[in-house]
């Protein structure tokens, strides 16, 4: 036997439908004193010329201070005077290149190599480093091609290698504003350029101390 108070029992309650309202949220309206309401355009004014006049203030200050290096500051002077427009800069003369545009040099004095290629175009007037006398000329079909050698005096010497067509004779002296020649494809080459070598007591030196001499045109 099941005592009491551990039985059981079911109720039944009827379904019952209740009626649905829509309920609208409006969204909530801030009202304001008409006195506020007065006053309010006022504060705003002030607040909006005092924002203006902060902003105005911090401005000028940046703009009135530089740092400069070393950590020193200098304040912008208001007596600044207009200067004038037209400024004149002295330059001095820079050195000329002795090689033209249409020119370069496509190989280096060095070991095996006694002399500078300086590539320009076929035909170009090729022009003494000093002023001397032509004390060589020859015309092979290897090797130099057709080229002079001109003393310098003082145990220099000049050699002008791959040319074209030669003006000068053995014998002729030279000077720095005188072609003695063209840029040809004589010799030993792959396309038209001026070989120079400079002997100084018979030994080649690195002919770009003379450049600043040398003329191709």
């Amino acid at each position: 036997m099941i005592p009491f108070c551990l039985r059981s029992r079911a109720f039944f309650v009827p379904m019952r439908v209740f009626p649905a309202y829509m309920i609208q949220i409006l969204p909530q309206k801030r009202t304001s004193h008409p006195i506020s309401k007065f006053f309010r355009p006022m504060f705003e004014k002030r607040n909006l010329k005092a924002a203006l006049g902060g902003v105005i203030s911090i401005t000028s200050l940046a703009s009135g201070m530089f740092v400069l290096p070393g950590d020193q500051s200098i304040m912008a002077s208001s007596n600044i005077q207009p200067f004038d427009e037209n400024i004149v800069i002295e330059t001095k003369k820079s050195i000329v290149t002795i090689i033209p545009e249409n020119t370069g040099v496509s190989q280096e004095f060095h070991m095996g190599h006694p002399g500078l290629d300086i590539t320009a175009k076929l035909g170009a007037k090729i022009y003494p480093v000093k002023n001397g006398v032509v004390e060589l000329m020859s015309s092979t079909r290897w090797d130099y091609g057709r080229s002079v050698v001109i003393n310098h005096g003082n145990g220099m010497q000049t050699r002008y290698a791959h040319m074209g067509k030669i003006f000068v004779e053995e014998g002729e002296k030279v000077t720095t504003d005188m072609a003695i020649g063209e840029v040809g494809l004589t010799g030993r080459t792959t396309g038209p350029h001026l070989h120079i070598e400079v002997l100084k007591s018979g030994r080649a030196v690195n002919p770009r101390s003379y450049l600043s001499l040398a003329k191709v045109k």
